[in-house]
């Protein structure tokens, strides 16, 4: 067995040179079974692929004729064979699985049939529209290639009809594999026209992580904002606590999911929903802003008219000794007409004599308190009247708050409406 090992690996072998080289076009089959897709990133624009890659040829130049000789083979003597060099177009990082030794697979058969296999994980870039993010498709491939050779050199085929396998058994957090394509097609380079296997994923997102973690709960605080519309609006720190507490919840809830997306220029239907959301929120308090202008702005006019309506109450200590004096000046035309008049203040009291006309004298006091006394007396009335010029409390709400009840709510069912027919169906 050794013998013919060494003979066909021996000096006559030229590694550098491909089978038939000189004549047809080499065929190289292959056959993929999908292990897994471990993740998809919408940040890198990319997934995860782990996958038994299996490619067959035949190089007569192994052929040993020999029935015995069907050899399975260490992975250390791929180095010393030729071997197709193809390659994944879109891989970014690829590794070989080494546990517990190389992963790597060498069967040479008794015609010179060479069965070639490997387990990799890939990790291969995906170009994805997520515009209609989290409602979306994306479509991923796994692009293999001839690196060197042309098609002159090369040409693939895929081994039997099940070349293709483990893609209906693939389960992933986050997606569904509705549908999977196998295209082999040419494509050319300023270098020449090369071979090329397309294996196609068609992956469709699945909403109900989305719905728990973020529509139900923008839904949840835009229907909470509308709570304020049925408290009095005179408790403004009820109604502005709760506007601003649910304006910066959906802020908070719109930031986190951004952070997870790339920073790219299109509205995803992410996005048009988080927004909406915010602008009812925010369209929430300010109605309560234009129902206090509205309250406070009449109760002002209100208070205004009442004011010009009201008679001025003399409150003054001019007026009220001007009063004074004039009540006796009318009682002295009448009564004294011609008698001496005279005013003497003493200890804090006014002295007011007068002569009749029999001639004796007449007095009288006037205390300073009770001018005081006098003075509040006026004085507590005119406040009391300034306090009849208080608004009764409004129990009513105002009719800006009656039609936010209806008009928000419909609104709202509005959109819900428009935007999940739109995105789904």
């Amino acid at each position: 067995m050794k013998t013919s090992l060494d003979r066909l690996l021996g000096d006559g072998y030229d590694i550098r040179l491909r089978p038939q080289y000189g004549d047809e076009p080499l065929s190289v089959g292959m056959s993929i079974d999908v292990a897994s897709i471990d993740s998809v990133s919408e940040v890198n624009m990319d997934y995860t692929l782990t996958l038994y890659f299996q490619q067959s040829w035949r190089d007569e130049r192994l052929a040993s004729g020999d029935p015995r000789l069907n050899l399975t083979l260490d992975n250390r003597v791929v180095d010393k064979i030729w071997v197709p060099d193809t390659y994944f177009v879109n891989d970014k990082k690829s590794f070989i699985h080494t546990v517990t030794r190389k992963n790597k697979m060498l069967r040479i058969q008794q015609d010179g049939t060479i069965f070639y296999g490997l387990r990799a994980t890939t990790d291969l870039a995906c170009m994805m529209n997520l515009k209609r993010y989290p409602m979306d498709e994306q479509n991923c491939t796994l692009e293999i290639e001839s690196y060197g050779y042309t098609t002159d050199d090369i040409r693939f085929h895929m081994l039997g009809n099940h070349a293709v396998t483990g893609v209906d058994n693939l389960k992933l957090a986050q997606f569904k594999v509705t549908d999977s394509k196998l295209v082999i097609r040419n494509i050319t380079f300023a270098t020449g026209s090369y071979p090329r296997v397309s294996l196609s994923f068609r992956l469709k997102r699945n909403i109900g992580f989305f719905i728990l973690q973020t529509y139900l709960p923008c839904s949840l605080m835009t229907i909470l904002s509308w709570v304020s519309f049925w408290i009095n609006h005179e408790a403004t720190a009820a109604r502005v606590a709760l506007g601003i507490t649910t304006v910066l919840t959906v802020t908070t809830i719109s930031t986190n999911v951004r952070q997870s997306l790339p920073k790219i220029p299109d509205i995803k239907a992410l996005d048009v929903y988080l927004i909406c959301c915010f602008v009812f929120v925010f369209l929430a308090l300010l109605e309560y802003a234009m129902v206090n202008c509205t309250y406070y702005g009449n109760m002002a006019r209100m208070t205004k008219a009442k004011r010009k309506k009201t008679p001025k109450q003399p409150t003054s200590r001019r007026n009220l000794a001007g009063g004074r004096r004039k009540q006796y000046a009318t009682v002295t035309k009448t009564r004294l007409r011609q008698v001496p008049f005279t005013k003497s203040c003493r200890a804090g009291r006014i002295r007011k004599t007068a002569h009749s006309a029999n001639g004796k004298r007449r007095s009288g006091q006037i205390s300073r308190n009770s001018v005081g006394k006098k003075k509040r007396g006026y004085g507590s009335r005119a406040r009391k009247s300034i306090s009849n010029l208080k608004l009764p409390v409004i129990r009513d709400v105002s009719i800006i708050d009656k039609v936010a009840r209806v008009a928000f709510p419909a609104s709202f069912a509005i959109f819900n409406f428009v935007y999940w027919t739109y995105y789904i169906f």
